[in-house]
């Protein structure tokens, strides 16, 4: 090929929409929260290993070629840091999909794409001393004793309406289960991918002290949702992450979450 044909070529993918776009670091909130195995240690400092979610979080930019800083945020201020564009991805739940300046995944139907989310269970812990066994049912139990929950949680008003008693003034997982070791609540919702998730972190630091329901309070799913701008201006690579994440990337993260089943 001439020198000159190569010019003129190279001239022409200029103007053709998305040639040669690469992908600017992708920045991504999460909890600021020591929850293991998703997010170790907190502060503003990246620790390392830095939990199960943060991996998976870079390898999310990663499979489409795009750097990851990583950005922790209070739990009641994610949604409004990713809607004002201050990040460009954060996990979000449904009830965000209305929200002005945040792009879900959809399918072909325009509904919120069930494959490219992560499925999440609402876990519920009590003291073992109270006794209403593991096969109480939360909701129902729920009703007369007071539940323990993060400010700012998705799941505060849901629970509200069903008439559940809850006490959501602790920042943090670890805050409340200091409410449940002191009395000052009866259980403790915990957001868990699995179940049984958070088990080992429990019993390494409570020791028997509490117990795991045996049926979580709801079933819900947590999509990785993006800044509508950020959308706009990079649809391809986007689409080509929240496809990732509905098939290589939920294998990685079962990988990575036995990696740190141990970690407390």
């Amino acid at each position: 090929m001439s020198f000159r044909r190569l010019l003129v070529l190279l001239c022409l993918c200029l103007f053709i929409p998305g040639a040669g776009a690469g992908c600017p670091p992708l920045r991504i909130a999460y909890v600021d929260q020591h929850f293991p195995p998703y997010w170790l240690g907190s502060g503003e400092q990246v620790p390392e290993p830095p939990g199960a979610s943060v991996e998976l979080l870079r390898m999310f930019g990663a499979s489409a070629g795009c750097p990851v800083t990583l950005k922790r945020v209070p739990n009641a201020r994610i949604m409004a840091t990713l809607a004002d564009g201050l990040v460009d991805f954060a996990p979000q739940s449904a009830s965000s999909a209305g929200q002005p300046g945040i792009v879900f995944p959809r399918d072909k139907a325009g509904q919120l794409d069930l494959e490219r989310s992560v499925p999440q269970l609402l876990v519920i812990f009590v003291r073992a001393a109270d006794g209403p066994g593991r096969a109480a049912h939360p909701a129902t139990y729920f009703h007369e004793h007071v539940l323990g929950n993060v400010l700012g949680s998705i799941y505060l008003g849901r629970m509200r309406n069903d008439g559940l008693r809850v006490d959501s003034g602790a920042t943090n997982i670890t805050s409340n289960f200091d409410k449940l070791r002191l009395h000052r609540v009866d259980g403790v919702a915990v957001p868990l991918i699995a179940a049984g998730d958070m088990d080992a972190f429990i019993a390494a630091r409570y020791g028997k002290a509490f117990v795991r329901l045996e049926q979580p309070l709801y079933a819900d799913h947590i999509w990785l949702a993006a800044n509508a701008q950020f959308y706009a201006a990079h649809p391809v690579q986007v689409e080509t992450m929240w496809t990732w994440l509905a098939g290589p990337g939920k294998l990685q993260f079962a990988k990575l979450l036995k990696k740190y089943a141990n970690q407390h």
